[in-house]
């Protein structure tokens, strides 16, 4: 048998990472520098909203769409505020 020329699919490549994937890693490491500045920032920004509050989108994007949320008419995201819990 003759030897076949390597194609570009015999080629083993890691497969890039998409954004859904980069927020779900970012959502896993609570400890990170960023991740606890950003916390801080939005829980600030919370306390001064109304206590129930219509979001133009939700906080996480990937887990919003792994409940079955679509970006679409007709999708409505509420941030309420409870007392504890």
């Amino acid at each position: 048998q003759a030897l076949k020329p390597r194609g570009y699919r015999d080629i083993p490549r890691r497969r890039a990472m998409g954004a859904y994937k980069y927020l779900e890693e970012f959502w896993r490491k609570k400890q990170s520098d960023v991740f606890r500045y950003l916390a801080r920032l939005r829980t600030w920004e919370y306390r001064q909203l109304p206590a129930i509050h219509r979001c133009s989108r939700p906080t996480r994007p990937d887990k919003a769409r792994k409940l079955g949320y679509k970006a679409k008419q007709g999708f409505v995201v509420y941030r309420v505020r409870i007392k504890r819990g």
